[in-house]
């Protein structure tokens, strides 16, 4: 019989096995997430960049972000950057359709428990990136960030740089 502790460290290994293939589509079937489970994922990927970000398939900013940063993973998932999406929707079929429906390739998971994620994760608005580089918080954008603003972000991370802040003056969607 499995205890929670064999049950997680089982996981945990899992998606760490999972995020080092290269060339595989992970986001077809999201799985839901804890927010132990994905400070576990951070933390196993720590010879990476992290990019974290949480959104929902009603947000219409999410709507044209997602894509922006599947074109940022293509880019940059062969340079140790790794993207992980959590999703804070309800229900898993609208997640699942929306990956789909747009072709996203990058990790994505459902909260499981979306108020506790939100809290761990100081999610306010969405949708928001959480950077991190070998484990740790680096950086934090919330709402709307251009797709450039963020290839920025990823290049000082890489480079490691700290981040340059986002430009107030760029228009909101």
């Amino acid at each position: 019989m499995f205890c929670v502790c064999h049950l997680r460290t089982v996981l945990v290994i899992t998606l760490f096995a999972m995020l080092s293939l290269t060339g595989v589509s992970y986001a077809k079937d999201p799985k839901e997430i804890t927010s132990t489970d994905l400070k576990e994922v951070v933390r196993a990927n720590k010879d990476k960049i992290v990019l974290v970000t949480f959104w929902a398939t009603w947000c219409k900013v999410c709507q044209d972000h997602l894509p922006e940063l599947n074109t940022l993973y293509g880019k940059y998932k062969d340079k140790n950057v790794e993207i992980i999406g959590v999703s804070l929707d309800d229900k898993p079929k609208d997640v699942q359709d929306f990956i789909q429906n747009r072709g996203i390739d990058f990790l994505v998971f459902r909260a499981k428990d979306k108020e506790e994620m939100s809290y761990v994760y100081q999610v306010k608005k969405i949708p928001i990136i959480c950077y991190y580089k070998n484990g740790n918080l680096e950086h934090i954008e919330e709402g709307y960030t251009d797709p450039a603003h963020i290839e920025e972000d990823l290049r000082s991370c890489l480079e490691g740089a700290k981040p340059p802040s986002k430009d107030t003056r760029t228009p909101s969607k």
